[in-house]
């Protein structure tokens, strides 16, 4: 008779593993003095229907043994990671106690490149999936950093209008509307505020930058009233 269920899962021998579990004395979870399961067995061997019949019985696909290793760093075979992760729904992105990934710990010890290379598009996808919703969350930050419509600030009231085309430069033809950005292009807006919102204070950036299009508006209006109180006399004579 095989020696211990660890040995029985190595050797696929359903039947004696199912033994070891009816037992009671034994889970599909059940640690060797290294942390090893029947889970991590099954996997490295190749075994899928042991594997299925394991995860049924209430395994953990993610389980870590004594260095950290989830099934998935023993994996030898590109079908068995396959259906680890696509089936089992095991979590690719879990480190070890080195800090390394099934992809990282495959990939150097340098044997299984097709597993290494699979692995690796998965990563490199989650990661633009990540950089992605972390551009959505600023860019959610940075709108509800904007001022509220109708808040007041250096005396105006603040109201928002989507423009599809580049702003006169550099102020609005309405003396009661203040352009921001005013000028640029629909590019050149986005790069300003996508230094905005990369900024260490996007709020901060941003209230200057409102602020400053308020002094330059009202230097504007200033400018234009001055112009218009120019009496005759003050025009310089046309020869």
């Amino acid at each position: 008779m095989v020696a211990n269920i660890w040995v029985a899962a190595s050797d696929n021998q359903i039947g004696l593993v199912k033994n070891y579990i009816d037992s009671g004395e034994f889970t599909p979870n059940s640690k060797d003095i290294n942390g090893y399961t029947p889970i991590h067995a099954a996997t490295s061997y190749g075994h899928i229907e042991l594997l299925t019949y394991l995860i049924s019985k209430g395994g953990d696909i993610n389980i870590q043994d004594a260095d950290g290793d989830t099934p998935l760093h023993h994996v030898e075979d590109l079908r068995v990671a396959k259906f680890l992760i696509e089936q089992l729904k095991a979590d690719y992105m879990v480190k070890n106690h080195s800090g390394k990934t099934a992809y990282r710990n495959i990939e150097e010890e340098d044997e299984f490149p097709e597993i290494a290379e699979y692995l690796r598009s998965l990563e490199y996808k989650n990661g633009e999936d990540t950089e992605n919703n972390n551009n959505n969350n600023n860019n959610n930050s940075f709108l509800d950093s904007l001022p509220e419509p109708g808040e007041t600030i250096g005396g105006h009231q603040i109201q928002y209008k989507y423009e599809d085309e580049p702003l006169p430069a550099p102020h609005s033809q309405n003396d009661n509307e203040i352009s921001i950005l005013s000028g640029l292009s629909e590019e050149g807006r986005e790069n300003k505020l996508k230094k905005i919102v990369e900024s260490e204070n996007p709020e901060e950036a941003l209230r200057e930058l409102v602020t400053e299009a308020v002094h330059q508006h009202i230097q504007h209006i200033k400018e234009n009233n001055d112009l218009n109180n120019e009496g005759p006399s003050s025009k310089k004579r046309k020869e």
